[in-house]
């Protein structure tokens, strides 16, 4: 048979899949006509109005990723800066299913990591999230496979084991079970963590006085940890009809850590830190089919903590014990509609009530010090309210222009601060031709700080010559951001955007003038801006080597006019690198290799430098036993060149530090049973708790 290979670009009008979220493109389109075989790629992404539609499960199925933090990496456009996932340049919200929650960096790694990457039917990628999805920027919606399949077992299950080497040894076992009978649904996660930790910190410090002294201060830190951390979840949904549904789920956590740290150089001394925090977190959710939704979603959080520090400072000597303890006590109940109008209008509306409790405390219950600085104990207990109502607008004009416009007002009230606040969000989507998109989009938002940055605390590090402070008077952060999204043929991605962040806030050290001492603190400055451009361009070599490439260009600008005595004014051009690659080296058995790799620009922080870095990682998949089994191999930081070791030299502040990087080897096997299909777990809010 004489075979013709056709490349169909054009299967679907991209118009039409911006008015049904669920179209789809068939992966493989094969036609049996006589003596023609006819093949079409679905591409990568969809447009589904304001929203970009990837289908992730395509994108990974041959990567040996084994959990969600690592599948989100494989979207085009998505990065890791500091820790933090960004998309297109710009910190981005992490949800699952629609269901909001603010999460801290660690927690929305830690949450990902426990949770199975095959879990994952779509993502839904939103540079400018509208009012309606109660998420204020950049977005990255997890949908999640849901539905039973007749003929395979109510009870399916997944189990993954992992070991993970760097200077020491961590290791993790998690199991996912699901039921799944007629209208009833139940599903319980469980995943426990343990191990060792091992870092080096080394840190200089040419610091000066007002008396006219100069004292070099060097010293060396090794870090020693360890322990273990439990995180289960148990969810029961109950369906009464489609899109009919109510859900109740109870989230916990429990962890304990002991780290002790050694000191020499200048400063000598030892600091044994001990702490186990616990959440325990209640949700309730109902839907209706015609488009109501109510929920409520009680939080507790509870983390003690003791520091047992002795040491000799150039200063004296200064030797303490203290009890740290934090409690939050929260509450959130919110509700929305939405209808859908004639001539492809819609509108939705809702309002979100939240209000917390804060009680910190910090008692200290031994002092002896010749340091002349006297640590005193402190009681801080803040509350917040926060009302929130939004109201938006959509409207497809016609298959080929479509707009989604919001406005959310807000009150935020505390002691300190009393407020309204409006956030307008604007989307316009332009589809020229299938498979090319044009999106303008214009958000606003604000950043809260942590509970704990706003208390009149000090803690000490580096043996007490860091003083680590909060700030009662810190301000949020106002944020605005412009963006424009090109796709090309569905799958090439383009992306600029400009970045304006008013009252920005991070902590930053500061050598005093008057004593020898380094304080840490977060202070207001005058304002953040970035302006950049990225590019996501993917690749194929027939059928065995999938390649993405990454590249990205910043402008950066940080101003205050109000830091100690030595405002600044500072900028900086810088770029990132990022190339992705799978190769197919056998199809049976199914065996593939990644080789991917970043190089990253030199950035600045404030008053810190921070000098360029890369990163090489390497890993191997063998999918088995009828892919039920999945084993992956690994090597991360192949040169261990990803640590970044910040300094400072601005306007007589000297300061640098290094940090020690490690190559990481590790195995993961994964065994799924019983026909495991996925459910979703919604992520706990601990997004302002100390970590």
């Amino acid at each position: 048979m004489k075979k013709i290979l056709l490349v169909l670009s054009l299967l679907i009008p991209v118009g039409a899949q911006a008015q049904k979220v669920d179209s789809l493109r068939m992966d493989s389109i094969i036609h049996n006509l006589p003596d023609v075989i006819v093949k079409g790629e679905r591409p990568i992404a969809k447009v589904n109005g304001s929203a970009i539609t990837y289908d992730l499960p395509r994108l990974i199925q041959k990567k040996a990723v084994d959990n969600m933090y690592d599948a989100i990496k494989e979207i085009p456009g998505v990065i890791v800066q500091d820790k933090k996932l960004s998309l297109g340049g710009m910190p981005t919200t992490v949800v699952l299913d629609g269901k909001v929650t603010n999460m801290t960096v660690d927690e929305v790694t830690s949450l990902l990591k426990s949770m199975p990457a095959n879990r994952i039917a779509k993502v839904d990628v939103m540079y400018n999230a509208p009012a309606k999805m109660q998420v204020r920027g950049a977005l990255i919606n997890i949908r999640l496979k849901h539905s039973h399949i007749d003929g395979i077992s109510p009870l399916q299950g997944e189990i993954n084991l992992s070991w993970k080497q760097q200077h020491d040894a961590e290791f993790g076992e998690r199991t996912s079970l699901l039921y799944n009978k007629g209208k009833f649904s139940l599903d319980l996660m469980y995943q426990h963590s343990h191990g060792d930790d091992y870092t080096i910190t080394d840190e200089r410090s040419h610091h000066r006085l007002d008396d006219g002294t100069i004292h070099d201060i060097n010293s060396h830190e090794v870090e020693r940890g360890n322990g273990y951390g439990h995180i289960y979840r148990l969810g029961m949904d109950y369906n009464f009809a489609e899109n009919h549904q109510l859900s109740l789920v109870y989230n916990g956590e429990y962890h304990k850590s002991n780290i002790i740290e050694d000191i020499s150089g200048n400063v000598l001394g030892t600091t044994d830190l001990n702490s186990h925090p616990w959440l325990h977190d209640l949700r309730l959710d109902y839907s209706t089919p015609f488009g109501f939704k109510v929920g409520a979603e009680m939080t507790y959080y509870h983390r003690p903590e003791v520091q047992h520090l002795a040491s000799t400072l150039p200063t004296g000597t200064l030797k303490y014990i203290v009890d740290n303890d934090q409690q939050v006590n929260r509450w959130k109940y919110f509700l929305s509609q939405e209808h859908t109008l004639k001539d492809n209008w819609g509108i939705n509306y809702g309002a979100i009530y939240s209000t917390s409790i804060n009680h910190t405390n910090q008692q200290y219950v031994e002092v002896k010090t010749t340091t002349g600085d006297h640590p005193s104990s402190e009681y801080t207990r803040l509350k917040e309210d926060d009302i929130n109502v939004y109201f938006g607008l959509s409207k497809n004009f016609s298959s080929k222009l479509m707009m989604d416009v919001s406005v959310a007002a807000e009150y935020y009230h505390t002691p300190i601060w009393h407020q309204w606040n409006c956030y307008p969000t604007f989307n316009l989507t332009y589809i020229p031709v299938p498979g090319q998109m044009l999106q303008l989009g214009l958000s606003s938002n604000r950043e809260y700080p942590d509970y704990w940055e706003m208390t009149n605390f000090t803690s000490y590090s580096n043996g007490g010559y860091n003083e680590i402070t909060g700030n009662p008077d810190l301000k949020p952060t106002s944020d605005y951001q412009l963006t424009l999204v090109y796709l090309l043929k569905d799958k090439y991605q383009f992306t600029a955007w400009f970045d304006h962040d008013e009252d920005y806030f991070v902590q930053t050290p500061y050598q005093c003038h008057d004593r020898l001492a380094v304080s840490y603190k977060n202070l207001n400055f005058n304002f953040q801006q970035q302006a950049g451009i990225q590019a996501a361009l993917p690749f194929k070599c027939g059928n065995w080597l999938d390649t993405r490439l990454m590249l990205m260009g910043a402008w950066q600008r940080e101003k205050a006019d109000r830091f100690y005595d030595i405002p600044f004014d500072r900028n900086v051009l810088f770029g990132v690198i990022k190339l992705n690659n799978t190769i197919t080296l056998s199809a049976k058995p199914d065996i593939t290799l990644s080789a991917d790799g970043y190089i990253r620009s030199k950035e600045i922080q404030a008053t810190y430098d921070l000098p360029a870095s890369g990163d090489m990682d390497l890993s191997a998949r063998w999918q088995f036993l009828k892919k039920h089994a999945i084993l992956k191999v690994y090597c991360n930081d192949l040169f261990e060149t990803s640590g970044i070791n910040p300094h400072i030299d601005f306007k007589g502040q000297n300061l640098k530090m290094s940090f020690s990087c490690y190559r990481t080897f590790g195995v993961s096997f994964t065994y799924k049973f019983g026909g495991y299909k996925e459910k979703s777990h919604e992520a706990v809010d601990k997004s302002r708790f100390k970590q």
